[in-house]
């Protein structure tokens, strides 16, 4: 009877600490080469990583990607790097932290290029409405600011918004990267 009782609490913590920690790695073999990825997830822990190579048959050449996201306390902190074919690299981190009444985001990035943007963010809940704030900067000077505000007062709601964007910065939508989810960015 003992031993019937024992095996089923057993069996559960091996369970829960096999849950803890999940490797998946994934490989594609194609007629112009290979790539394999490699997710690492510790739901305990709230990280999560990604790592990617692939490989062209044709030359040897290798790109390879890698990012990692982790869960803090009072929000998610990010990060991660891609190497092209041709051995150009571009980077992001992004931290966005839970507020009293809203959240605050803070994020850097390296393109292909070699130019570095920076950006800020904001959303603040107020008595009768939200407010929201981005700022993008591109080698120190600012390319993007978007405010914006929604109010309701007497039944009705007020929309302000407000954009200041450099003729030479915006998203492009099929060229954008993962790191574009975080904030658009040209690359031009």
């Amino acid at each position: 009877m003992k031993y019937l009782v024992a095996l089923p609490i057993m069996a559960l913590a091996l369970v829960s600490d096999a849950n803890a920690q999940t490797t998946k790695t994934v490989t594609v073999e194609k007629p112009k080469g290979t790539a394999t990825k490699t997710v690492t997830r510790d739901k305990e822990a709230g990280t999560l990583a990604v790592d990617s190579t692939a490989t062209r048959f044709s030359d040897g050449a290798t790109a390879t990607g890698s990012r990692q996201r982790t869960r803090t306390e009072s929000g998610v902190s990010a990060s991660g790097s891609k190497t092209g074919f041709n051995g150009t690299t571009s980077s992001y981190d992004y931290n966005r932290a839970k507020t009293n009444n809203g959240f605050t985001t803070t994020g850097s990035a390296t393109d292909r290029q070699g130019r570095s943007y920076g950006y800020d963010g904001y959303g603040t809940k107020t008595d009768t409405g939200r407010e929201t704030g981005r700022t993008v900067t591109r080698d120190g000077e600012q390319v993007y600011n978007r405010t914006g505000s929604v109010s309701r007062a007497d039944g009705q709601v007020q929309r302000n918004n407000s954009v200041t964007r450099s003729q030479d910065f915006g998203a492009k939508k099929s060229r954008q990267g993962r790191s574009g989810k975080f904030f658009k960015r040209g690359r031009n």
